[in-house]
């Protein structure tokens, strides 16, 4: 299954492709790191939003905060 989004550099809805990446957020003075995923246009190679992986990376987020560090 393909996946596509609109890309906001290339102005047009474009394929992407997901990678794991290590994302460090900080909250109120405090920071977590954490294995998430990012998405990629396979145009322009630019990072998008996908609301799905967005959810996922505030899950990861939230069980770092509640079992990390």
């Amino acid at each position: 299954m393909m996946t596509k989004t609109f890309c906001e550099t290339c102005h047009e809805i474009v394929t992407y492709i997901v990678k794991e990446a290590w994302i460090e957020k900080k909250i109120k003075g405090s920071s977590y790191k954490f294995r998430g995923l990012k998405a990629y246009c396979t145009e322009c190679g630019g990072a998008l939003f996908v609301a799905s992986i967005h959810d996922h990376n505030l899950n990861m987020l939230e069980n770092e905060i509640d079992y990390g560090n």
